[in-house]
C-alpha cells in the first residue's frame, strides 16, 4: 500500500471548526478529518416491536438434515481422514486427467451413453436387473440385458464436466426414487471425485439434495452395524467438509 500513490494530495494542515471552509482544499481536510472520528461499522437502533404483530411470514432456518441417532455419526478424526484421502485422490485424477490429454496415457474408447439419455446410464450404472425400481417401462428387456459398469478410472476419465453434473443429479434422483445402494454410493464417490470447484449453483444443489436423503436414511437405520451406514456417512462428510456446505455437519 506504500507504493501507491494518491491521485490527489491534501496537506495535513490542522483544520478549524470554527469557520466555514473557504478553498476546495479546506473543505476535504475537513471532509477527513470528520471521516476519521466516525466508527468504521454504524448499526441503526431501531425498536422492530410495532412491527411483530404485523408479520405474516415465519421463515425457519434449517438445512433438512436429520440429526445422527446415538452412535450414528461418525468421529471428527474419522471424517478429517476421509476428507484427506478423497482430496489426495482428486489430485490423482486430475493427474490422470492431465497425462490423457497430453498423450502419455494410451485412450480406451468407452462407449458411454449422451449425457440426456437416463435409461442408457441407469443401465450402464446398475444393469438390467433393477430396471423396474427407477420406474422404467415399456421397456424391451431382450435390448436391455447389459451387465452393470463400475465406475473405473477409463470411465470417469472419458466424462466431461456437464456429464458429471448431469450423472450426479440423476444418481440423486434414483436414490430419491428407489432407494440406496452399495453400487450406488461407488458411483456417487466417484462423480463427486470429479466434480470440480467451485461449485456451480446447480451442483451445489444436488448436493445439499444428497445430505438430505443421506441424512434421512441415517436416521431410520435399525442398528450402528448396518452395511450403509459407513457409507452414507461418508457422503454427508464429503459434501459439509469437502464441498464446504458446513451447515450439514455432523458435530
Amino acid at each position: 500500500m506504500d507504493s501507491i500513490q494518491p491521485a490527489f494530495y491534501v496537506s495535513d494542515e490542522d483544520v478549524t471548526n470554527d469557520k466555514l471552509p473557504t478553498t476546495g482544499l479546506e473543505y476535504l481536510r475537513r471532509v477527513r478529518k470528520e471521516a476519521s472520528t466516525c466508527p468504521d461499522i454504524v448499526v441503526a437502533d431501531l425498536d422492530v416491536s410495532p412491527f411483530h404483530c404485523k408479520q405474516t411470514v415465519k421463515v425457519i432456518s434449517t438445512n433438512g438434515c436429520q440429526p445422527a441417532p446415538m452412535g450414528y455419526a461418525p468421529s471428527l478424526r474419522w471424517q478429517q481422514v476421509q476428507v484427506a484421502e478423497f482430496s489426495h485422490l482428486r489430485q490423482k485424477l486430475l493427474q490422470f486427467r492431465i497425462s490423457k490429454d497430453k498423450g502419455k496415457i494410451t485412450k480406451r474408447r468407452e462407449e458411454l451413453p449422451d449425457a440426456a439419455d437416463e435409461f442408457g446410464w441407469y443401465q450402464l450404472c446398475f444393469g438390467h436387473n433393477q430396471l423396474h425400481l427407477a420406474g422404467f417401462k415399456d421397456i424391451d428387456m431382450e435390448t436391455s440385458l447389459r451387465q452393470p459398469t463400475n465406475p473405473l478410472l477409463s470411465v470417469m476419465l472419458a466424462l466431461d464436466q456437464p456429464t458429471v453434473d448431469e450423472l450426479l443429479y440423476n444418481h440423486i434422483n434414483w436414490f430419491r426414487e428407489s432407494g440406496f445402494s452399495h453400487p450406488q454410493g461407488q458411483w456417487l464417490y466417484a462423480l463427486l471425485a470429479c466434480l470440480e470447484k467451485p461449485l456451480n449453483p446447480e451442483s451445489c444443489h444436488s448436493l445439499r439434495i444428497l445430505a438430505r436423503l443421506c441424512s434421512s436414511l441415517r436416521a431410520t437405520l435399525d442398528t450402528p452395524s448396518h452395511p450403509h451406514l459407513a457409507a452414507l456417512n461418508l457422503l454427508l462428510c464429503l459434501v459439509a467438509r469437502y464441498f464446504d456446505q458446513g451447515d450439514m455437519l455432523d458435530e
